[in-house]
C-alpha cells in the first residue's frame, strides 16, 4: 500500500495572503490610480541596497495590472531578483501574483512529481513571497529622490 499526501488548498488563508498583499501595496503605492510607477530603494544585506520599480501596465474599471522589478548591481546571473506581475481586484480589494519570472497562470495544487518541478503549493507559496517582499518594501524602503537641505 502507498502512503500519499494530497495537499488540499487552504483558500481562506490564501485569499487572506491576497488581500493583506493589497493593503500592503495601498501603503506603499498610495497613488497607484493616479501615477504610473514608483521607484524606491531597500536596504539589503549589501552596502549598495536594491532599487524596486513598481509600474502600471494596464488599468481597467476593477482591475489594474502591476509589474514589480528589483533589481541591485550586484546582480548576478545565478542569484537575482524575480520579476513579478501582480493583477489587482479593486473591487474586493485583493493582488494576486499572476506570473512570477516565465511562469503564469498557477493551479491551486500541482501532481508532484511535475514537468516544472512545482511545489504542489507553488501558487500559495509565490503569494507568501510576495507579501514577505512587500512588508520587507514598507520596513526597510527608502525614497531615492535627494532631500534638499535649507
Amino acid at each position: 500500500m502507498t502512503n500519499r499526501y494530497i495537499y488540499i488548498p487552504d483558500l481562506i488563508a490564501d485569499m487572506a495572503e491576497c488581500d493583506a498583499n493589497y493593503i500592503r501595496l495601498s501603503q506603499l503605492f498610495p497613488e497607484m490610480d493616479s501615477e504610473d510607477d514608483l521607484t524606491f530603494g531597500i536596504k539589503t544585506r549589501t552596502e549598495e541596497g536594491a532599487t524596486v520599480i513598481i509600474r502600471i501596465t494596464e488599468r481597467c474599471p476593477f482591475t489594474t495590472m502591476l509589474t514589480v522589478n528589483v533589481s541591485a548591481e550586484e546582480d548576478s546571473p545565478f542569484i537575482r531578483w524575480p520579476n513579478i506581475d501582480v493583477r489587482i481586484y479593486h473591487d474586493v480589494r485583493s493582488a494576486e501574483v499572476v506570473r512570477f519570472e516565465r511562469h503564469r497562470n498557477f493551479r491551486f495544487r500541482y501532481p508532484t512529481p511535475n514537468v516544472n518541478m512545482f511545489q504542489p503549493d507553488e501558487k500559495s507559496q509565490i503569494n507568501k513571497f510576495f507579501g514577505e517582499l512587500l512588508t520587507h518594501c514598507i520596513e526597510h524602503g527608502y525614497s531615492l529622490e535627494p532631500v534638499a537641505l535649507s
